[in-house]
């Protein structure tokens, strides 16, 4: 099973190599991008840093770049340093155990299928968010609103007798 801290380790991960080509990502944007709290991700972010994954800029203009080429780095590089991987001789000793074997073969599945994708393949292009509103809206055909229709009506009894 993964951990949701996993989980957003790698959302993190893909959100700055589709962001970090233009400008190094602020914690801030990363936060706001993926509907986080700023501590839980500055505490990835730290853990991704130790992990060699992403470097961080200080300074005006700074923020989290991935290092390295995202073609060579797995989402399995990322997954990781987040995840124990267990050593199953331990939890069932005995070879016969059918859970052994099983839970062998997840975990060998899991870690294939995700050292098979990359952070780039799976990177989506960043689009300023002003483009994307304006092309997403370019799709319908949108009638402008007509004015809201006010009623003329008292706003208390005593104006009651005024618009008689």
């Amino acid at each position: 099973m993964i951990l949701k801290k996993t989980a957003k380790a790698v959302d993190i991960a893909v959100f700055i190599t589709s962001r970090s080509a233009i400008d190094p990502v602020t914690t801030q944007e990363i936060a706001s991008g993926l509907g986080l709290s700023a501590s839980y991700t500055e505490s990835i972010l730290k853990d991704l840093r130790e992990a060699g994954l992403i470097r961080a800029h200080r300074g005006p203009g700074g923020g989290y770049q991935i290092c390295g080429n995202p073609a060579d780095i797995s989402l399995w590089d990322v997954v990781k340093h987040f995840e124990e991987v267990h050593c199953f001789e331990k939890i069932y000793p005995d070879d016969t155990h059918p859970m052994k074997s099983l839970e062998l073969n997840i975990q060998r599945h899991l870690q294939e299928s995700l050292a098979a994708q990359t952070l780039e393949e799976v990177a989506v292009p960043f689009m300023p968010r002003d483009t994307r509103v304006t092309s997403m809206l370019g799709q319908f055909r949108l009638k402008p609103l007509p004015p809201p229709v006010m009623p003329r009506a008292p706003n208390s009894v005593f104006q009651l007798s005024m618009m008689l």
